[in-house]
C-alpha cells in the first residue's frame, strides 16, 4: 500500500490538506514508527522536570502546615 506524504508540514486551505513542499508516494512499511532515541531522552527529562516539581510542591505543602 502507498501513502502519500508531504516534505513539510500539512496545512489546510479551503477545507482541503495542502502540502507548500514535495509530494512524495512512499510504501506504508517504510512509515517510521516508534520513538527515536533523541525523544526517549528528551521525554525522560520532561518527566524526571515534572517529577522534581511534584516532589517539591509537596514538600513546600508538608512545610507550611
Amino acid at each position: 500500500m502507498k501513502v502519500l506524504a508531504c516534505d513539510v508540514d500539512w496545512t489546510v486551505s479551503g477545507g482541503q490538506p495542502v502540502c507548500a513542499g514535495t509530494l512524495q508516494n512512499i510504501e506504508a512499511n517504510q512509515i517510521p514508527t516508534g520513538i527515536t532515541a533523541e525523544d526517549g531522552r528528551e521525554l525522560t527529562g520532561h518527566a524526571l522536570g515534572l517529577f522534581a516539581i511534584v516532589f517539591g510542591l509537596l514538600v513546600l505543602k508538608k512545610a507550611l502546615k
